[in-house]
């Protein structure tokens, strides 16, 4: 029985990072999707935020969301958080995803 709890209990803490990872991957690709488009990192960061607090509610801590701008022709969010610790002497991982991509502009069409 007590191997069944911990095989249990692991497999939680498993899917809790899991789902954790899967937040934080979504609220950097709306971080750099936010600023890709407005061309405004600060914009990105505050996107990036919000979507990591609505998301991951529960689920992430200490969210640290950053945009930069990469050789002025792309830009860069990186967001990382600790994920959800169930039991005490496993430590909860940080947990990090990086998105780049190009900032969005118009090219008009030639005649």
């Amino acid at each position: 029985m007590p191997l069944l709890m911990v095989a249990i209990i692991l497999t939680v803490q498993f899917s809790l990072i899991y789902l954790g990872n899967q937040a934080v991957s979504a609220a950097a690709r709306e971080a750099a999707r936010a600023a890709r488009v407005t061309d405004d990192e600060a914009q990105g960061r505050a996107k990036g935020a919000q979507y990591a607090q609505d998301l991951g509610r529960g689920l992430l801590s200490d969210v640290d969301v950053q945009v930069v701008r990469v050789d002025g022709t792309s830009m860069r969010a990186t967001v990382s958080a600790d994920g959800e610790q169930l039991l005490p002497f496993i430590p909860a991982p940080r947990l990090t995803e990086v998105v780049e991509g190009p900032i969005e502009r118009f090219i008009e069409d030639a005649p």
